[in-house]
């Protein structure tokens, strides 16, 4: 199983363990095994504009969460599949990305959804609805429209796992994946290279050094072999900027950047590597001074 599919059955596990059929947020599809798409039920008192222009309240609301291929360094694709009447919501999309890091969880995201609805959390710096920053910015004292507390989600969610035997029966012996937020027992928690504490299913190595590496390591996908790497394996090429791994670079023997295999051009005169901006390309020879005086 690759290290999305884990991550995705991971988050799975802990949605329906955090959210019930009869709560404030509620599971209406998800799609996939383990499921990368989900459609949630928020029963949170949030605003929508009526045709005639005026402003309601509304406590009913349908939010679709896709987790694409590039899925957990990449932001899941948040959009409302009703209409809201938010500073940070657009019809195409909910604003999440300056807060995204890989190792969020699901469900923190599925919650901060929930507490954007209910007005607790806005950004008038940045709106995606300029009319709904106005309104907000004239009617701060009417906020939020929804006062719940959504950090009991998350004691609710934790109290059924721990009855359910999925953790140690001691909060002392459990301790959070950096990259899942699962609560995994003590002992079967693992340091990656960067000390990021993580569980077994978070875990990779990198394909060129075999160095421990997690999600929240920085870390890079070479665009030839695919493989994913730890950032001393991973370049830009110099020429056309694509990812690639260090076996799928070269060196310019000029400069000392790194290029690709249809970037990188051996010298017709020294044999040497070079980039693209150090070789004339009609002659096939390096611009070093020891190769030009031989030309």
């Amino acid at each position: 199983m690759t290290i999305r599919l884990k991550r995705l059955q991971a988050d799975y596990q802990k949605i329906i363990d955090t959210f019930s059929p009869d709560g404030k947020i509620r599971i209406k599809q998800n799609i996939g095994n383990p499921p990368e798409k989900y459609q949630l039920e928020y029963l949170v008192n949030s605003l929508v504009m009526r045709p005639d222009g005026s402003i309601q309240t509304k406590n009913s609301h349908l939010v679709e969460i896709f987790l694409t291929r590039s899925y957990p360094r990449q932001a899941p694709q948040c959009r409302m599949l009703t209409p809201v009447f938010h500073p940070n919501i657009a019809p195409h999309a909910i604003c999440i990305g300056d807060h995204w890091a890989a190792g969020e969880s699901l469900t923190h995201l599925i919650t901060r959804i929930g507490e954007m609805l209910a007005f607790q959390s806005y950004n008038l710096k940045s709106p995606l609805n300029g009319d709904a920053a106005k309104w907000v910015e004239a009617n701060k004292a009417k906020l939020p429209i929804d006062k719940y507390d959504f950090s009991t989600l998350f004691e609710a969610g934790e109290k059924t796992m721990t009855e359910s035997g999925l953790h140690a029966k001691e909060s002392s012996d459990l301790l959070a994946c950096a990259n899942c937020g699962s609560q995994v027992k003590r002992d079967e928690i693992s340091l990656c290279a960067s000390k990021h504490a993580v569980c077994s299913n978070c875990m990779i190595k990198c394909a060129i050094c075999g160095l421990d590496i997690c999600l929240k390591c920085l870390t890079g996908k070479c665009s030839i072999c695919g493989r994913l790497v730890c950032v001393k394996c991973f370049y830009k090429c110099s020429g056309c900027k694509k990812g690639i791994c260090k076996d799928h670079s070269s060196t310019c023997h000029v400069c000392n950047q790194k290029s690709c295999p249809d970037c990188g051009v051996d010298c017709q005169v020294c044999g040497k590597s070079a980039c693209l901006d150090h070789i004339k390309s009609t002659a096939g020879v390096c611009k070093c001074s020891k190769c030009q005086e031989k030309v």
